[in-house]
């Protein structure tokens, strides 16, 4: 996939070629490449063992690579050492000095460098405003929120003016209504100084809701990397359809050839039908996968069967009502499960359903992503 930096004629702001990372007979990051754009809000987004904050230690020179090279700005900085480079890192625990007040745990950077003092003043004083801490610069860390430390550690990561920041789940220890007003907080942050940010994560709707990209990493390897929407809508394979957001999985297999080839799907007994163009072979495993909102529920009249494609008969086992939005689970015939999201109000027939009741549930070609792995 060509990157516009590419379409341009131009190097990419910070390239990683072909990078591997082995601890003895573990491959914790396997031969990656990845291009990121100066100015990207970038989320590397995986489980656990995935080798995402591997890659991102590599990054900040906190980890050798095994084989390969990273470049920022045309400059290969692999063998770099991390005090060296024009990165910075925030990690999880923010490690501010808790001794330290405010202002000093931002400066404390800048005087190593031996900035000038009126410098480094005016440096901090920058910091605060910019994140929005300017009547908190005395205060200890023990006197600060857990949102208001995670800004501190922000400003004092950006003190010497990285090209590039690199932040380890650094929203993790936050409570979900703090952790969603940091995460606007910090995309605005990020739009007003222009600082490119490698941000890791393991929550895949702060990736969705932050990133202007995202690169999914499993097993030690890079799988897919889009903006959020191409993610969600185009999954590449069934792992990152399950791993980004709910999705309901059809397994089919193909039956015949040529214009007359159908995909009959083993969970439904039913056909299965996409928009897509895949050249597919007669027997092959394949699946479809369908987001819980692209899937419609309909009251099912006595005595009709759903036989057209992409439609299956079931009871409604399930419902959870949160509010602005209500999940529901309809178990099929086949016994099958089958997740819907209904984000509006219902109408007068299914504002009646019950548990137990029997129901249609169907889903548009369009909405189908067909999966072959």
């Amino acid at each position: 996939m060509a990157d516009k930096a590419d379409r341009e004629g131009r190097a990419p702001f910070l390239r990683i070629h072909n990078i591997s990372k082995h601890f003895a007979d573990v491959k914790a990051v396997d031969d990656v490449s990845l291009d990121i754009e100066q100015g990207e809000f970038f989320c590397l987004l995986g489980g656990s063992g995935s080798g995402k904050s591997t890659l991102l230690r590599m990054i900040a020179g906190l980890e050798t690579p095994t084989s390969g090279h990273i470049e920022i700005e045309n400059q290969d900085v692999t063998d770099v050492p991390p005090w060296k480079r024009p990165v910075n890192m925030m990690f999880q625990s923010y490690a501010l000095f808790p001794h330290m007040n405010v202002e000093k745990n931002i400066a404390f950077g800048l005087k190593q460098d031996n900035w000038p003092k009126p410098e480094i003043a005016a440096r901090v004083e920058e910091l605060l405003n910019l994140v929005q801490l300017n009547e908190y610069g005395k205060r200890k860390p023990n006197q600060l929120s857990g949102g208001q430390r995670q800004r501190v550690a922000l400003a004092r990561a950006l003190a010497r003016k990285p090209k590039v920041l690199l932040l380890d789940e650094p929203l993790s220890a936050l409570d979900k209504k703090l952790r969603e007003e940091t995460q606007r907080q910090l995309v605005a942050i990020q739009k007003e100084i222009g600082t490119t940010f490698i941000m890791v994560t393991h929550d895949q709707e702060e990736a969705m809701s932050i990133a202007t990209r995202i690169g999914v990493m499993d097993q030690a390897k890079l799988v897919q990397v889009e903006a959020p929407r191409e993610m969600y809508e185009r999954p590449a394979n069934k792992m990152i359809a399950g791993f980004i957001g709910q999705v309901n999985l059809f397994e089919g297999k193909v039956k015949g050839t040529g214009k007359a080839q159908k995909i009959i799907s083993v969970d439904t007994g039913g056909i299965l039908e996409t928009l897509e163009k895949t050249k597919l072979e007669d027997g092959q495993t394949i699946w479809v996968a369908v987001r819980p909102e692209r899937v419609l529920l309909k009251t099912k009249p006595k005595g009709r069967a759903a036989k057209a494609a992409n439609k299956s008969s079931g009871k409604l086992t399930d419902i959870m009502y949160l509010g602005g939005i209500t999940h529901i689970q309809v178990t099929l015939d086949s016994g099958h499960p089958v997740r819907i999201t209904i984000s509006e109000h219902w109408d007068e027939d299914e504002a009646k359903l019950k548990l137990g009741d029997a129901v249609e549930v169907s889903f548009e070609k369009r909405a189908a992503r067909l999966l072959v792995d």
